[in-house]
Parts: structure tokens; sequence; C-alpha cells
């Protein structure tokens, strides 16, 4: 059976420019040119006539442009996808373009492979779309209610500062990867700081999949489109991130990324939210919608000075108290001030306590691994642990001690006795922490 080809309409003011898209296009086994228009209010017309797969559409025309006709066409056409061409390629227009939900956006001139790749890769997009679509509309057999299931006792965390500086990725990014080791749960990592995140940077991750894939689809994102953005560290946390560019980043509305949070709560057992430090109305989505939130600050008077600005404000949004963990980052690098002298100025428990380790932190970050991977039995990796310790559920946290115990055990009974010599047996270490803020 001969695979069903990708229907292509042209839509340009130019018909030299249209006869020439045809002629890259004319020798593309699985591409099929159906027909073109040359403005506006045409292509929407020959679009209901012809019903394309993929609409190459130019985003300057006279009358009606590129935008106002993808916006028209997608009311009436929501199966159709659209590749906006232009021989501007400054971020406005890209902007403009996202905006109007056209899927990929070509700078002229292109080669030919560049435009088959983009239709091809637009196509997938449509029949992924039209495949739930159908699952949407299709008539489900008479079958008996289904029985309910418990949900999982998911937890989201946000890590926050009010101030920049103080290492908030860094804590976000290896609490996530503490999660994951001490509970073997499914964890994930959202970069919620959208023009300038730097979790791809702690990680190590270069993939060029991020949140702002999500935006074009995100009226009717699944978990397994969520699946294919995701990346998958190492450690086993799967990792959403930050747009790669700042004009990306300003197609991620707030209500873009409260859509994603609550899918992947719905199938993970710990998100962690790396924030941005302000109040912008992102930073205030992830932060209402998390469990537990995270406030690192570091023994400095600026920092000290905003922590209190931002309490001020949590109770205005009248957070509960418990929603609220109070972190100290670099806590023995005081230069004067002491930890328990905040806890009175601003009466609020520090719960927990993180040591200096800049050297160290330094390397972790330039290599791209978590220091609590890289240098796992430090004391700032102990801290580290602890801190996640206190973000587990109660199951998990029972989970980890009982493991810690039965590892103690086998290591003392893996010990050599005084007659065996030289012979050297292994020894299982359990996590080792010491007890801070509690």
């Amino acid at each position: 059976m001969t695979p069903q080809k990708i229907r292509v309409l042209i839509v340009d003011d130019f018909a030299d420019t249209r006869e020439s898209i045809a002629k890259l296009l004319y020798f593309e086994r699985d591409i099929e040119v159906v027909g073109s228009a040359g403005s506006g209010p045409q292509g929407i017309q020959t679009a209901k006539d012809l019903k394309p797969d993929v609409i190459l559409m130019d985003i300057n025309m006279p009358g009606m442009d590129g935008i106002a006709a993808t916006e028209a066409i997608y009311a009436e056409l929501p199966e159709c996808e659209v590749i906006m061409m232009s021989v501007q390629g400054e971020p406005d227009y890209l902007r403009r373009a996202m905006l109007a939900g056209a899927r990929e956006y070509l700078t002229k001139p292109f080669t030919g492979d560049e435009l088959a790749g983009s239709i091809r890769h637009v196509n997938e997009l449509v029949t992924e779309k039209r495949g739930r679509m159908a699952a949407v509309v299709k008539p489900l057999p008479a079958a008996p209610p289904p029985v309910p299931q418990p949900s999982l006792p998911s937890r989201v965390v946000s890590v926050f500062s009010p101030k920049g500086g103080v290492g908030k990725t860094t804590v976000a990014t290896n609490l996530a990867v503490a999660l994951r080791m001490a509970t073997n749960k499914k964890v994930a990592l959202v970069d919620a700081s959208l023009i300038f995140g730097d979790i791809g940077i702690m990680l190590n991750i270069t993939t060029g999949n991020s949140i702002s894939d999500l935006v074009p689809n995100i009226h009717a994102v699944d978990i397994e489109l969520l699946d294919r953005v995701l990346v998958q560290h190492s450690s086993g946390v799967k990792v959403l991130l930050a747009p790669p560019r700042p004009e990306l980043a300003e197609l991620v509305a707030a209500d873009h990324l409260r859509t994603v949070v609550n899918l992947l709560r719905s199938h993970y057992d710990y998100v962690v939210i790396d924030t941005h430090p302000n109040f912008d109305d992102v930073t205030l989505a992830m932060l209402d919608i998390s469990d537990r939130i995270v406030v690192l600050t570091t023994l400095e008077m600026p920092a000290i000075k905003n922590l209190k600005l931002f309490l001020e404000v949590a109770e205005a949004l009248e957070y509960p108290p418990e929603k609220l963990l109070l972190a100290i980052n670099r806590a023995d690098s005081t230069g004067g001030i002491v930890a328990e002298d905040i806890e009175k100025n601003i009466r609020v428990k520090i719960a927990a306590t993180i040591v200096s380790s800049g050297q160290m932190m330094l390397t972790a970050a330039n290599q791209g691994v978590p220091v609590i991977i890289a240098e796992r039995d430090s004391q700032v990796s102990r801290n580290l642990m602890d801190l996640a310790k206190q973000l587990m559920t109660e199951e998990d946290l029972q989970a980890v001690a009982a493991r810690a115990v039965e590892q103690a055990k086998q290591s003392r009974e893996a010990k050599p006795s005084r007659g065996l010599g030289k012979l050297r047996f292994p020894v299982l270490m359990p996590f080792t922490s010491k007890k801070g803020g509690d």
C-alpha cells in the first residue's frame, strides 16, 4: 500500500515565490503541493476547500497578513498546521508567528532539504493531533464504571529565593537528585527560571528540548507528549528545561507552566521546581501550586532584608507557615551574622543549614555533575540529603530509615574477623546524616 502523501498548500503574494517553492518540493516523493493562493483571504478559502495537512504561509502580505490568516485558519480548521515563511528573521516576527499558532518559522531563502524537513516534522504533529481528536469523538462501548485508583502521594516543591546569587539552582538540582537517590521514586525537575535558566548547565544537558516546545499544543498536552520533551538525567531524574533563547521564554505563560506541573504531579512522586528570584506571574503560579516552598537565603544583610519582604508577601498570600521551609545556604560563612539572631528577627524557625563548599560546588557546576553525586560523603551532601528528607512523604521517610538500618546491619555483619588476615569483604555504607535545624 502506497503511503499517503503530505498535502501542502502554499500562500504567498508573489507568484514567482509560489512557483519556486513548488519546484523545491517537486521531487519529494512523500510531499504533494495541492494548491496555492496569493493573499490571506484566498488562502483561508483554499484551505477550507482543500483541507491540506500543512500550509506554507508568508508572513508579509498586503491587506490580510500571514498572522491574521493563520489565526483565522486555526479558528475554522484546527486540524491543519502552519509553517510561517518570511525574509525577516528578527525575534519579534518569530514571537508573533508562534503566538498566532504557527508550528515552525522558516527564514527565506531556505533550501529544499530545510523546507521538506520542516514539513515532515510538522506533519508528524498533525498525525498525532488527529489521532487524539479521533479518540475523543470515537464512541466507546458500554463498560462498568472503573474502580477508583488511589492517587499518587505526590509532592510539588519549589525552591525560591527573593535574592539572586544565593545558590538556588544548585540546591534545587541537588535536591531533585537526592530525592531520586534516597527513594528511587519518580522525580521531575522543572526549570521555571524561563529567561536565564541554568538547570541544563548544572546537569550537563545539551538537548534542545524545552518547555517552549509544548506551548503550541498546550491545549492538548498529555503525558506522552510531555515525555518526549522531558530529558532523562543519568540519575534517573526527568528534567524539563527552560527555553534556549530569551525570546522563546516570552511565549511561556503562567497558565502553561501550571498545566504542565499539574500533569507532572499526576505521574511523578516528586516535582522540584527551580524558580526565578522575583514576583512575576510565573513565579507566583509556581509558589501557589507547591506543597512546600524551600525559601533559601544566606547570612548577608541584603538577602535577609529581601527574606523579610518575602515573608510579608507570603503572609498576604495566606500561605500556611508549614508550607515554607527556611534554609540557610553557606551557613558557616557568617561574617558576624548569627543564624539564631535571624530566627529572632524574622520569627521563623530555620529548618535546614547547608555549609559553604565553594571550590567543591564550583567544580561540580563546571563539570555538570551534582555535588551529591560527585562528593556523596561530603558535609554539604549530607546537609542536602537532610533537607531532602524533610521534603519526603512520611511513607518514603520511613522506608529510607528502614533501609539505612538494614544497610547498617549488613555492614556490621560484613566486617572480617581477626583470624581472616588480609582478606577483605565489601562493606555497604548507609547514608549518614547530621541533624540540622530540627
